[in-house]
């Protein structure tokens, strides 16, 4: 497992240096657009921060990038579904299965929108709440995107600190989390 996440951190190493924040926004884009992943995105958000620093001046366009991205690619999928009545389970780009879908209508079912915020905030569950969001006619595309907003920062906050810990060198973040943890994120 080591030799494939060290290829993602140099991958995610060259990403970040020639494109910086643009990487990072494309990357998170594409996975809160429910696209599988093309590189996992907290290995190029922590990779990111290491490279830039701790500095607040050099991890916020970082921070924005990632949050900002997630909500647009979140977006995209909520419009797309409200306005053409898409099922992007259908497409085979679309990791996410129709029982895991059924599973979060339940959730956006029970609780409503504060469900899209929760669900973007804990890993493995990211983004799948769009789908159901959208087609509760209920829910407008400004109420959609805050509450995607509020749970992708909450989500690359914890990433943030996870960044910070490793650049600092407090330890790598599998010693500082433990590996367990590292593997939900």
């Amino acid at each position: 497992m080591g030799g494939v996440f060290s290829a993602h951190a140099a991958t995610a190493l060259a990403l970040v240096d020639s494109y910086g924040a643009v990487a990072v926004f494309a990357v998170f884009a594409l996975e809160g657009a429910l696209v599988g992943k093309v590189l996992p995105a907290r290995t190029l958000f922590v990779t990111a921060v290491v490279a830039v620093g701790v500095e607040a001046v050099a991890v916020l366009p970082v921070f924005a990038a990632a949050v900002v991205g997630a909500t647009v690619g979140q977006s995209a999928v909520f419009a797309i579904v409200r306005r053409f009545d898409v099922d992007p389970t259908s497409l085979p780009l679309v990791p996410v299965g129709e029982d895991r879908l059924a599973g979060a209508g339940r959730w956006f079912d029970r609780w409503g929108l504060p469900a899209v915020a929760a669900s973007n905030a804990v890993p493995g569950t990211r983004g799948w709440l769009a789908v159901p969001t959208a087609n509760a006619s209920s829910v407008s595309a400004p109420r959609f995107a805050a509450a995607s907003l509020v749970g992708s920062a909450a989500y690359v906050g914890a990433l943030l600190a996870v960044g910070v810990a490793v650049a600092l060198g407090i330890g790598s973040a599998a010693e500082l989390l433990g590996v367990e943890w590292i593997a939900v994120l």
